[in-house]
């Protein structure tokens, strides 16, 4: 009897102990399949760094970005709540699901090889280039680019001309490096630095915040940037669809544009649409308009914009902005900017799209005789007949009305050819009349090149 008796127990200690290895291979397996579905991420990651300019002018998505520090605690604390939800288990499940199970998992994910033909790879909002040391983990990316020119003027321009072409020959209009990366999981850092033929100077350089600790919706930005006002201010010299900058953006808000230091919060608002408002508050050093002498004479600026998508292939933004200061006329006179833009784009296939783009600006300023309204317009149409080739026209007008600007309106038909997505030829033609003086005809052969990383821009 006491025999049957010791057989039995065994036999209910053996089937206890199948039943909890069994237990354990079910979370083994549960982690593997955790592991295929991180691995699925990755690799989707990866396919979007490979096709982000070739989605640039598609509307924008904003997505929760993939973390894995964040996939590694929720594979942990699944496993730990399956361990707790059967105690019987726990000796024997806790040892193989545990911290080397998920560091194994962790290490698979930031191993995960660079896409072909890159040397960096991303996982979320970290980018590095391929290598397991720490040195090469806290590089940030970094990229180059150039900007040169050709030019015939029958009378070569005067004054500040910012990026355009100074002159009959050659200039050399650019050379950006660009570097940025994230800080910590609440900010990201970005520096811009512009070469010219006239020296070097910080272009932009701010901070933005991530979302972590902040409602949903509500982003910063601090340091030294392009101030939201249009469309046209705040892009860089390589993503402008001509040679150089449209005349109401070159009078009324300079030829280096809105660019200044201080603080900006935005707000995407939370539904289907893209909707967003941006505030900023920075000094109001801007010589075209703005340059107020008192240290009290900052610059405040506005911007509500909304995209809605007319079609499944066309796409309409919208855009208001608004700037008050103070100008260097006089102390205490003030200056206000009023825009409105918007943007329609068509785009039946990633090899062909036609856009078309207006904005215009009013200037109210107040000089020591009297208040000057001046305005302008520009509006350009730019068609993506094949993969590599794209035919813009622009059509400038200043004098709507006239005040302290002349009236002048240009007209410029341009012709790019794109070799790569690194890589671009433009031709560009001008007639430029400006009010009781001969017109000015120009003729540009452009040349730009992009190196390294290099992000998707604005829509």
């Amino acid at each position: 009897m006491r025999l049957l008796s010791g057989f039995l127990i065994l036999t209910g200690l053996g089937l206890r102990s199948a039943h909890a290895e069994n237990e354990v291979e079910a979370l083994r397996r549960e982690v593997r399949e955790l592991k295929a579905s991180v691995q699925q991420l990755t690799n989707v990651v990866q396919q979007q760094n490979r096709r982000i300019d070739e989605i640039s002018g598609s509307r924008s998505a904003r997505t929760e970005p993939f973390d894995s520090r964040r996939s590694r605690d929720e594979i942990e604390a699944k496993t730990q709540a399956e361990i707790r939800s059967n105690p019987s288990q726990a000796s024997t499940a806790a040892a193989p699901a545990g911290d080397a199970e998920v560091d194994s998992l962790l290490n698979t994910v930031n191993s995960a090889p660079p896409s072909p033909g890159s040397t960096s790879r991303s996982i979320g909002l970290w980018r590095y280039p391929a290598g397991n040391s720490t040195a090469a983990k806290l590089l940030p990316d970094i990229s180059a680019f150039g900007s040169f020119v050709g030019g015939y003027f029958s009378q070569d321009p005067t004054g500040d001309v910012g990026h355009d072409p100074a002159r009959t020959g050659f200039t050399l209009q650019e050379i950006e490096i660009a570097l940025q990366s994230v800080v910590d999981p609440y900010l990201r850092g970005d520096i811009f630095l512009s070469f010219h033929e006239e020296g070097v100077e910080l272009e932009e350089g701010y901070i933005t915040t991530l979302g972590a600790g902040l409602p949903r919706g509500i982003q910063f930005r601090g340091g030294k940037f392009y101030i939201p006002f249009g469309r046209q201010n705040p892009k860089h010299l390589h993503q402008w669809s001509f040679v150089d900058n449209n005349l109401v953006n070159k009078y009324l808000l300079g030829p280096e544009g809105l660019n200044e230091i201080g603080v900006e919060m935005s707000y995407l608002f939370p539904i289907p649409a893209f909707l967003q408002i941006q505030g900023t508050f920075t000094n109001g050093d801007n010589e075209s308009s703005f340059g107020g002498t008192r240290k009290q004479d900052f610059l405040y600026n506005g911007r509500l914009s909304a995209s809605v998508d007319v079609s499944p292939n066309t796409t309409l933004l919208m855009g208001t902005s608004g700037a008050f200061g103070f100008n260097n006329s006089a102390p205490g006179n003030e200056t206000t900017l009023y825009g409105g833009d918007f943007y329609l784009r068509w785009k039946p296939s990633a090899q062909t799209s036609l856009s078309w783009q207006t904005e215009y600006i009013l200037r109210r300023m107040q000089l020591p005789e009297a208040w000057e309204s001046d305005g302008g317009l520009y509006s350009y149409v730019e068609w993506q007949f094949l993969k590599q080739f794209r035919a813009a026209f622009r059509y400038d007008q200043m004098g709507i009305p006239v005040g302290v600007v002349a009236k002048e309106f240009r007209l410029t038909p341009a012709f790019s050819f794109d070799p790569s997505e690194f890589s671009r030829i433009r031709l560009q033609y001008e007639y430029d009349k400006i009010a009781n003086q001969d017109p000015v005809h120009a003729a540009f052969l452009q040349f730009q090149f992009s190196m390294g990383p290099h992000g998707a821009h604005p829509f």
